[in-house]
């Protein structure tokens, strides 16, 4: 599997630099004007993605579900490949887009079950705290 995927990143640029030649003299001009329609969209994609995943990040260091960032980091994916420009790695991109990640809600880590178990324990308690007084700076 690794080798698979190691040839087809060292392919791709090869692939894309084909793919210039061949629908650059098809289409001319209209493919220069959808390598930069692709290029502003793939950053319009990873400018409104970063705020996501910056506040989705902090709530996973706080103790969230890392699985969370998954849909996030999957658009961000999706907006570079859309920025490297050519047509192989824009189909990536929209293949990324139309199959999205969902996490399962259903999976917790182990760490996560023992935060929600601390948090619906503390609940359940009152805050009241028993127990005798006694000053300790008064003389007796």
């Amino acid at each position: 599997m690794r080798l698979i995927l190691l040839f087809g990143l060292i392919l791709l640029p090869f692939a894309e630099i084909w793919g210039y030649f061949k629908f650059g003299s098809l289409y001319g001009w209209w493919f220069l004007l959808y390598l930069i329609v692709m290029a502003v969209l793939g950053w319009r994609l990873i400018q409104e993605e970063k705020t996501l995943v910056l506040s989705k990040f902090m709530s996973v260091m706080s103790g969230g579900n890392p699985m969370l960032l998954l849909p996030n980091i999957n658009h961000l994916m999706a907006g570079g490949l859309f920025l490297f420009p050519g047509i192989f790695s824009d189909i990536i991109a929209i293949i990324l887009l139309l199959f999205p990640i969902k996490p399962k809600e259903g999976r917790q880590n182990e760490f996560e079950a023992n935060t929600f178990n601390k948090k619906k324990d503390s609940t359940n308690k009152s805050d009241v705290i028993e127990g005798e007084y006694r000053r300790e700076d008064e003389p007796e």
